[in-house]
């Protein structure tokens, strides 16, 4: 028969904890996969797309990253006047709706169009009945 010391208490509360924290870290991972994008998921992607080009400057940025090719964050946002954290907000949120990519090369960040995540896009649009968005 075992008996409940500190000991054991402590043990056992320590495992109840641990169990909790990793509950909530498979959650997050979890919520954090639905808001990225992952191909062959149409639907999810598409509304992840609509939603990064419903902002102006987002759809500003994609434009001159398709027109003129790949370039860093801080060449991307030298129009628009704004700093480089919310460059970086904006090219997070386009590349989480995997519009473009991004590769580090030392401290610069390079920013890559991706031009088949809009035909990904167009192709489900075009399946859908109009008014039929989720």
């Amino acid at each position: 028969m075992k008996y409940w010391n500190k000991a054991r208490v402590r043990r056992t509360m320590a495992r109840g904890k641990r169990r909790r924290e990793r509950m909530i870290e498979r959650e997050i991972e979890v919520a954090e996969l639905r808001r990225m994008y992952a191909k062959g998921y149409a639907r999810k992607n598409a509304g992840l797309m609509l939603h990064a080009l419903g902002i102006k400057r987002q759809l500003r940025m994609l434009a001159r990253l398709s027109k003129e090719g790949a370039m860093s964050v801080s060449k991307l946002a030298k129009p628009f006047g704004i700093t480089l954290s919310s460059a970086l907000w904006y090219v997070h949120n386009l590349e989480r709706a995997g519009l473009i990519t991004t590769h580090k090369r030392g401290r610069i960040r390079f920013c890559v169009y991706n031009p088949e995540a809009p035909k990904e896009l167009a192709l489900w649009l075009r399946s859908r009945q109009p008014f039929d968005l989720p």
